[in-house]
């Protein structure tokens, strides 16, 4: 028998799952344009020289490559900024936004697959730390537009844990970090284990971890982190000043924090909904990534976990929005129709019945997918209005069709 599912590691999204993940993007993108963010796009393909510029050997193993060998799908958002952004002239900062399918051709796991999503906010020609402070209350602020709360960010420097890891074991800076990495995962006696067998003394090992993870507040981290990088520890000093400037976030210095990509050179975040749900977003400084590409510059940028914010939403219904106008018979359809052109052009989402049912079946339909239903029959004909009912709390009313748009309107924001 033929199997119709979609590719290995891939995905059908129907109605309800794509509304909720339509809605959700939105949520985003409403976000970073508030905080004056641009759309950039770029094609899903690009040349494999591009690509293996910035990929480790682990990511070369998992491209999609095309036939002709020269090119194959994007694995994520930043490779193809870095080639637009090295060949074209921006007014600076300039301040990216993408969400897009990224591809990886690696063993699909649960809550992972080969195709998946990233919602990247990037800011390029910004030396200063403000481009961090900015990135993080943009993404906290996208967060909260999910409806998720206590959102709590984890912020370190790379130049204070690369000289960390050097402390412990010179020339083995790059294994050092790689088990550190994993040290919320495995627990901090295993990462002692893993940080002898590399050649660390157990001791060293011991009071290292402790030290990272011991750090009572941030002026206690702040002062530790001095010790092995000022630079780093002020940059941290300045973020923390300036994002306090947004409102209220909760952000946290954490010098155990690495993130593993290895062309950051300076801040690095990450941020959780909590222990249970984990990290949902990371991101950080790259000022030499662009170098790879012809054009140095400065960068900074943040990616939000779109496919575990998903997981996350759990099921969480489709969100029901706009108008169904439903005519009570037949005669009255070609007025169901003026209406809905009127509530269209004040910008509600509306439909009407396009299979002549009873009306009973067509609150039946809006109630699966419509906040409000807009009744028009003989009355409704003769006085130029609609009943504007409420699908979630059932009240009527008899309103114009401007009164029933701005009720749909007001709906739709909250």
């Amino acid at each position: 028998m033929t199997d119709y599912s979609a590719p290995k590691g891939m995905r059908d999204f129907l109605p309800d799952e794509a509304a909720k993940r339509e809605w959700a993007a939105e949520a985003i993108k409403r976000t970073y344009r508030r905080f004056g963010f641009v759309p950039m796009e770029t094609p899903a393909l690009e040349s494999v020289e591009v690509l293996e510029r910035k990929c480790g050997e682990e990511i070369k193993g998992q491209l999609f490559r095309m036939d002709d060998g020269r090119t194959a799908l994007r694995f994520d958002l930043t490779v193809p900024l870095s080639r637009v952004a090295s060949s074209n002239t921006f007014k600076k900062p300039f301040k990216r936004y993408c969400i897009a399918p990224v591809w990886r051709r690696e063993e699909p796991q649960k809550g992972r697959f080969r195709e998946f999503y990233q919602a990247d906010a990037d800011i390029i020609g910004c030396p200063s730390v403000r481009a961090e402070a900015e990135l993080i209350a943009c993404a906290v602020a996208a967060i909260d537009e999910l409806g998720f709360e206590g959102a709590a960010v984890r912020l370190n420097d790379r130049r204070v844990i690369t000289k960390i890891a050097s402390s412990l074991l010179a020339g083995k800076e790059g294994e050092v970090l790689r088990i550190l990495d994993k040290r919320e995962k495995i627990g901090d006696a295993a990462t002692v284990e893993m940080l002898v067998a590399a050649g660390a003394k157990a001791k060293d090992a011991q009071k290292l971890v402790a030290d990272l993870t011991g750090a009572k507040g941030n002026a206690d981290a702040l002062l530790l982190a001095s010790k092995y990088s000022p630079e780093g520890a002020e940059s941290m000093k300045e973020i923390l000043a300036l994002v306090k400037e947004y409102g209220k976030i909760n952000v946290q210095v954490d010098l155990s924090l690495v993130r593993g990509l290895d062309y950051y050179t300076g801040a690095i975040f990450e941020i959780s909904l909590g222990k249970e749900m984990g990290s949902v977003a990371g991101g950080g400084r790259y000022d030499n990534l662009l170098s790879m590409y012809g054009m140095p510059d400065s960068a900074v940028g943040i990616s939000l976990g779109f496919e575990r914010l998903m997981v996350l939403m759990g099921q969480r219904a489709a969100e029901k929005r706009g108008v169904f106008v439903a005519a009570v018979k037949d005669e009255f359809y070609p007025y169901a129709l003026e209406v809905a052109a009127k509530l269209r052009a004040q910008g509600v989402e509306c439909q009407t019945d396009l299979n002549a049912r009873s009306l009973k079946k067509q609150m039946e339909y809006a109630a699966g997918c419509c906040s409000y239903i807009a009744v028009v029959g003989e009355r409704e004909k003769k006085e130029g209005k609609v009943t504007l009912r409420n699908l979630e709390t059932g009240k009527e009313e008899l309103l114009s069709v401007e009164d029933a748009a701005v009720r749909a309107r007001l709906a739709a924001k909250q």
